[in-house]
């Protein structure tokens, strides 16, 4: 998604702008991923974190609140690397 940073997603005749734009990922596992989307709606602003992290053949994704993403990823990839 980054390598397109502006697009519209339509839902019903509900228009939403979507920009995107890299972020750092943390140093977990063996690859990672990590992106801001700001979606836009009738001059409404929300911004998701979305950050992707595999170690072997686990892919843990994990989005939301950027603050709320960093805080807990750490926390889901070990509790995703405990079940296998």
């Amino acid at each position: 998604m980054v390598s397109c940073p502006t697009y519209q997603v339509v839902s019903g005749s509900t228009v939403i702008n979507v920009g995107t734009q890299g972020a750092a990922a943390p140093d977990l596992g063996d690859e990672r991923r990590s992106q801001l989307l700001t979606y836009s709606v009738r001059g409404q602003r929300s911004i998701v974190k979305q950050t992707a992290i595999r170690t072997g053949n686990v892919l843990v994704i994990v989005s939301g609140s950027p603050g709320l993403v960093d805080a807990n990823l750490a926390k889901a990839l070990d509790k995703t690397q405990a079940a296998f």
